[in-house]
């Protein structure tokens, strides 16, 4: 008999939410951000933007915010939780204000690299101080309009903060991007939910990276912006469904979406899955598994940890490789999910820039998460082969995917 299809509405992007709060804060016309993704990063974003001034109000499923002048320096520190992503947006933001402000997190996000940024904040004649390039962030403009460079593989937050910075400031600017670019697809949804609020620049490419033409004195404005589903997030259920023999049929998605985690439909299809599209819905129907042998990470390695999931129960050996930047995630991911294998029965090997994995049977154990949600939620779509699994760190999930055991304990459910 033939298992009926979980149904299941995906996450809003916890990257658009950000930036459509960002950029929402700042519109000069009254701004109804609809269907933000209500996690805890996300929410750290909206508290640093509404201590510097902003007007937010919840409605329903939406934020609305009214205009404001500008935003204010506070001498208060601004929280900015865990989310890397609120600390280097909201980085270019107070670069912009006349006063020193603060910025800082919990642990984890104090124990992440910045320099980059804050280098590049310096030479548009900003000043910073810092733990050696870690938080706390104390920042001071105002941010000249100039030419700047990044080096190669950096995160792509660095970019995104300086592009909705620059465009904001009084002149011209160019922003250069030395090859290899990391995490490409994150400044495609950067230009796409600015451009929802008229904010432009141009993009060329070189064989020395990309470079950023960037008109200064931009003001945004958009009086209603929907926030799309989550690629990184549809790939949960995506991965639980496989491992569970579960058909499912996720709502919610694009398939022309900018963000680069669509790919994980493809690379599905390389692990021997059949993905469809039925109108706006992408129907998943499982089939055993098997290794597609190496894959590349580097522009999508929020991916890495559901796959390094599936891929540990997966016959065969793969690869994953690219992404450096795991290594200063919210934790070391590379690790985390190696040291997490290790303990299940499950060999693999760490590379600089990911994991060998040979996939096997698994061995019930207690499993460590760092209170990391990508890394929580990979390690409990594994409990749908091993049920003896015990993951720590329940409630971190929350993070990015507030729904996600429910999801999970409806795929569960739904088996034959």
């Amino acid at each position: 008999m033939r298992t009926p299809a979980v149904e299941l509405t995906v996450p809003s992007s916890k990257s658009g939410t950000h930036r459509a709060f960002l950029l929402g804060a700042l519109s000069s016309v009254p701004c109804r951000v609809r269907r933000p993704l209500w996690g805890a990063d996300c929410r750290s974003t909206l508290s640093v933007l509404q201590a510097l001034g902003a007007r937010a109000e919840v409605q329903g499923d939406s934020v609305v915010f009214q205009p404001v002048d500008a935003l204010q320096p506070t001498p208060v520190p601004l929280d900015c939780g865990n989310s890397g992503t609120t600390l280097r947006l909201m980085s270019g933001q107070v670069a912009r204000l006349s006063e020193p402000v603060t910025l800082t997190g919990d642990d984890s996000l104090q124990s992440r690299p910045n320099q980059p940024l804050l280098d590049a904040l310096e030479a548009l004649q900003a000043t910073t101080h810092s733990q050696e390039g870690r938080a706390p962030l104390t920042i001071r403009g105002p941010l000249q309009a100039g030419t700047v460079s990044l080096p190669p593989r950096v995160s792509s937050q660095y970019a995104s903060a300086l592009l909705l910075a620059l465009c904001l400031v009084p002149g011209d600017s160019t922003l250069h991007m030395a090859a290899p670019v990391a995490s490409r697809p994150y400044l495609e949804i950067t230009r796409q939910v600015a451009a929802a609020f008229g904010l432009r620049w141009s993009v060329h490419e070189t064989p020395a990276g990309l470079r950023f033409q960037i008109p200064g004195n931009q003001q945004p404005a958009a009086s209603d912006v929907a926030v799309a589903g989550d690629w990184s997030g549809a790939a949960f259920p995506l991965v639980a469904a496989v491992l569970a023999g579960v058909p499912v049929r996720l709502i919610g998605l694009r398939p022309d979406d900018p963000q680069g985690d669509r790919a994980v439909v493809d690379i599905l299809r390389r692990f021997g899955q059949e993905l469809v599209w039925d109108g706006p819905v992408l129907a998943l129907n499982p089939r055993p598994p098997v290794s597609p042998g190496t894959v590349d990470l580097g522009p999508t390695p929020d991916l890495f940890p559901v796959l390094v999931a599936l891929a540990a129960a997966t016959p065969g050996h793969t690869s994953f490789v690219g992404a450096p930047s795991l290594r200063h995630k919210e934790s070391d991911r590379i690790a985390a999910m190696a040291t997490a294998l290790a303990a299940l029965g499950v060999s693999c090997t760490e590379r600089p820039d990911g994991l060998d994995v040979h996939g096997g049977p698994l061995r019930a154990a207690q499993v460590q998460s760092l209170h990391d949600h990508r890394i929580y939620m990979a390690l409990r779509v594994l409990t749908l082969v091993c049920p003896a699994i015990e993951v720590d760190g329940r409630g971190c999930e929350a993070v990015s995917y507030p729904h996600f055991e429910a999801h999970l304990s409806t795929i569960s459910a739904a088996r034959a």
